[in-house]
């Protein structure tokens, strides 16, 4: 929910109470003009202002709410992988004995551990499943490119995706 869309919501029902109270109380009373700022007014055009303001201001809270799409900042801690020095160092080491494309190949891995630690934290063992599967194509596809044998490349791809699996959840 955008975070504006409660306060103008409570600044509308404020508005309609005041006035469904004022003439409530005025009315009993029998007061037909009222005084505000120096300026004399009657009383169903106060009412008229007031309950009119209250309703618009909470009908466009629902426009709002409505048409204005809201995506919360994502807290930076949360999006960054979490993974630990001893496995980081693991990861390095095993992709630097490998001629493949490391830029890219990270970009992939950092992307993963973000999903992967989304799902876990989730509890989704399906996109786990299917998130290790995509990892472990990429890899197979990036040996393949480099001309490795299908023992080597088995060999590496589960060692890969052994070391991410390991990553610490939150």
């Amino acid at each position: 929910m955008n975070p504006i869309v409660p306060i103008i919501m409570a600044l509308g029902a404020i508005l309609f109470l005041a006035g469904i109270i004022v003439y409530t109380r005025l009315g009993v009373l029998r007061i037909n003009h009222i005084k505000l700022r120096g300026k004399e007014y009657k009383l169903w055009q106060f009412v008229v202002v007031t309950v009119g303001s209250g309703v618009a201001l909470i009908m466009s809270s629902v426009l709002i709410q409505k048409h204005v799409p809201y995506q919360p900042e994502t807290d930076s801690q949360s999006s960054q992988p979490m993974i630990s020095g001893n496995l980081k160092y693991e990861l390095e080491s095993i992709l630097s004995n490998m001629n493949i494309n490391k830029e890219a190949m990270m970009t992939s891995i950092n992307r993963f551990q973000v999903e992967y630690q989304e799902a876990s934290q989730r509890g989704d063992k399906n996109t786990m499943d299917l998130l290790i599967l995509e990892m472990a194509y990429r890899v197979r596809t990036e040996l393949q490119n480099q001309g490795y044998s299908e023992n080597q490349i088995e060999r590496e791809v589960e060692r890969i995706v052994n070391v991410l699996k390991q990553q610490p959840k939150k």
